[in-house]
């Protein structure tokens, strides 16, 4: 009877996490940024790495969006200007960040860092596609537990809950 009682609450649990999950992950297929900003061009023709615009990625709990200031420290080069960088020059003369939309978020009861997924030698391209021919912000291919679990699965990684769940 124990045993039945045990495996009900952790179907349980899995059916309310798995629902709550499947609900309040957010992904926006389109959003429209302040600045056109094109990782096809700057990911692919000029072969700026991941990590060079998003520095934080390996070490930190969080990827962080580039600041002006990483910005522009290759555009203050540039003589050629476009009308996006007209924009981004406007936030670097007034002294603003660049109000980024965030083009997706996982449920706060996700536990999950860029950080520990690169230390284990996963390639951005493998959750974010082909970003090299991308001209938007990039969205991972889904937020979906299933497709977490079979990547985890593939790799030998824990498949433990509370690996993922905080």
């Amino acid at each position: 009877m124990v045993k039945w009682a045990g495996l009900v609450f952790v179907l349980g649990l899995i059916f309310v996490f798995g629902g709550l999950y499947s609900q309040s992950s957010t992904s926006i297929s389109h959003v429209v940024q302040p600045i056109a900003f094109s990782h096809a061009l700057h990911a692919g023709e000029l072969q700026i790495a991941c990590g060079f615009c998003h520095r934080h990625a390996s070490e930190s709990m969080t990827v962080s969006v580039p600041t002006v200031y990483r910005c522009m420290s290759c555009h203050r080069a540039l003589k050629k200007t476009t009308p996006e960088m007209e924009k981004l020059l406007a936030y670097w003369k007034r002294q603003e960040p660049v109000p980024w939309v965030r083009p997706e978020r996982l449920p706060d009861f996700v536990y999950f860092t860029h950080q520990m997924h690169l230390r284990a030698g996963l390639d951005c391209t493998e959750c974010h596609g082909q970003v090299v021919k991308m001209t938007e912000a990039p969205a991972a291919s889904t937020y979906k537990m299933g497709w977490c679990l079979g990547c985890h699965r593939q790799r030998g990684a824990s498949q433990d809950c509370w690996t993922c769940h905080k």
